[in-house]
């Protein structure tokens, strides 16, 4: 039981992927398009899973890297249908973050401030068939920089074992990265994100653990859209946009095989509440829905300053957005 005192680094905000909502309509040889408005690509959706409620019991600096890859292979509507204009979609997107982790030491209470960074590297593969419009990407760029100070509370004691630990955050996510307005899918959000969450562990029985992580989402006016096509709202310019709030939940259980090595199911479910919004006015039908799960596991050095996950997911339920038949996590954290 002493790897659960000394252990599982936090792993705030990932980079998620491109979400899209677009409405595309032929009217004779010419194609209109509203402006791209989605979701913060910095979201944490699927990138927390296993004993997020727990950051360590020491303080200091902790190094985490990530490596995910997603293939979306198919454009929902917002009825979770294939989008109709659209031959043989595909968004493959690499992302590399490099984070850095500094927890203060605890007060009288056993409470902990910290604050975490995180930078990632993203790189675009679009390709569409023949028929119908295509959309294009920028690349490889470094995406936007999240930041986010949290509080890690002190974990609830039972017989001299933590069953319970938790912890209040909350991610900004900074309009820092590669951005073209030219192209429908880029690195940055160009807007500025506020992201309030809260992690927990449970350990309910020997061996067993669940863990969660609930988001709240807010985002600001991008007051410069981006998009490959013309934009054309109500027969005028495109001034501002605005994605939607949301909210989305990071979910996981696992069972100790044996002493250091974890193997469980991890998910993520995501719930745009409220439309997105085109120079102040509702964009009807535009709100965002996707469910992941998947097996994982996960791994804890003997000295407990080396931690790996491994996250994998399959998406259902999805509307507004590409849907990835599989999403792949690599995750390492350093204590130092």
């Amino acid at each position: 039981m002493r790897e659960y005192k000394n252990n599982f680094i936090k792993a705030d905000a990932l980079f998620s992927k491109t979400l899209l909502s677009l409405a595309v309509v032929y009217s004779a040889n010419t194609l209109s398009v509203t402006p791209t408005v989605s979701l913060p690509k910095g979201t944490s959706i699927g990138s927390t899973s296993f004993f997020d409620g727990f950051s360590g019991d020491s303080s200091g600096l902790t190094y985490l890297l990530y490596i995910q890859r997603e293939n979306g292979t198919s454009l929902k509507d917002n009825e979770g249908k294939n989008a109709a204009p659209f031959d043989s979609p595909n968004l493959d997107v690499t992302i590399a973050i490099n984070q850095i982790d500094y927890k203060f030491e605890p007060n009288e209470s056993g409470n902990s401030f910290g604050i975490t960074a995180l930078l990632p590297v993203v790189s675009f593969d679009a390709t569409f068939g023949s028929n119908g419009p295509t959309l294009y990407d920028n690349g490889t760029e470094l995406g936007d920089l999240t930041i986010s100070p949290y509080l890690q509370f002190s974990p609830v004691i039972k017989d001299g074992h933590p069953i319970f630990s938790h912890r209040a955050a909350v991610d900004v996510i900074l309009p820092t990265g590669g951005y073209d307005a030219d192209k429908d899918f880029n690195q940055s959000n160009n807007y500025v994100t506020l992201i309030p969450n809260w992690s927990f562990t449970i350990l309910p029985a020997p061996r067993v653990e669940v863990s969660g992580r609930i988001n709240y989402v807010y985002n600001f006016e991008n007051s410069e859209p981006a998009g490959s096509s013309p934009m054309d709202w109500n027969g005028g310019a495109v001034s501002d946009t605005q994605a939607g709030q949301a909210f989305y939940m990071n979910f996981a259980t696992s069972y100790e095989i044996f002493p250091g090595l974890r193997a469980g199911l991890n998910g993520y479910y995501l719930k745009q509440l409220t439309d997105d919004k085109v120079n102040g006015d509702t964009l009807a039908d535009s709100k965002e829905e996707v469910l992941g799960v998947g097996p994982g596991v996960f791994w804890s050095s003997k000295d407990q300053n080396t931690n790996v996950w491994v996250n994998t997911y399959s998406e259902s339920m999805v509307e507004n957005r590409f849907r990835n038949e599989l999403k792949l996590q690599f995750r390492i954290a350093q204590k130092f």
